[in-house]
């Protein structure tokens, strides 16, 4: 007789993975328990945001998907734009946590968890829910004009940006400031060709343009240095 097994719940990289599993609650592990109110409100914000965008997405389309009451969301945020800065922080938050998770579940060496960046990419883009990254969609649609938007996205970034240089540093690449920034910028470029072509290859791509980076960069070092008497 076949046994059912508890499905794993996969933290979500963005958008809150799928429709809510019931008005008003979370399933864990198979046990329905209440999740927090503003949590509810910030889930179905930010799917909403990443799916059709800010400007597009109002506060009765957020009460509507959420389940919660108009009033209570005010009470929480204030206003459309207190709940758009607080669903990108909770975003952030979330992304980060994944992101960082699973960097650290790489095992080997430095250069290649700076190399299996790219494959913690591929995972997100090829996930159904994947509508691109909500902090750089939020900065384009308001044409970089909104300073507190550009502020919580420069937040953020320098996070993974601090992930970076140290792998990059541990790595012995002779400038892990630069290196970083080069990797970020790979990163940027695969997130959004992704969201373009529908489709993981932009990942698989970056990662051979890291590999022959990184590869490039370790063997100009390991070329500057004076050999070792008697070699």
């Amino acid at each position: 007789m076949a046994v059912n097994k508890a499905v794993r719940r996969e933290p979500a990289p963005t958008a809150a993975p799928g429709p809510l599993v019931a008005r008003g609650a979370h399933r864990d592990a198979g046990n329905e328990r209440q999740a927090p109110v503003r949590d509810l409100l910030l889930e179905a914000a930010i799917r909403l945001f990443c799916r059709s965008g800010i400007g597009a997405t109002s506060i009765d389309a957020v009460v509507a998907e959420s389940g919660i009451a108009r009033m209570t969301l005010y009470n929480h945020f204030g206003s459309k734009e207190g709940l758009v800065l607080a669903a990108l922080q909770h975003e952030g938050s979330a992304w980060r946590a994944w992101f960082f998770t699973r960097l650290a579940e790489i095992g080997g060496k430095a250069e290649d968890r700076l190399i299996g960046v790219f494959d913690i990419l591929a995972e997100w883009f090829e996930r159904a829910d994947y509508f691109g990254c909500a902090f750089m969609n939020a900065i384009l649609e308001a044409r970089n004009q909104d300073e507190t938007l550009l502020s919580i996205t420069c937040a953020h970034k320098a996070q993974v940006l601090d992930q970076l240089r140290a792998l990059a540093a541990a790595a012995g690449v002779p400038e892990p400031e630069e290196f970083a920034q080069q990797i970020d910028l790979l990163m940027d470029g695969a997130i959004v060709k992704a969201l373009i072509k529908r489709s993981a290859r932009p990942a698989h791509e970056a990662k051979a343009i890291a590999k022959a980076m990184i590869d490039q960069s370790l063997g100009l070092q390991n070329a500057a240095q004076p050999s070792s008497p008697g070699t």
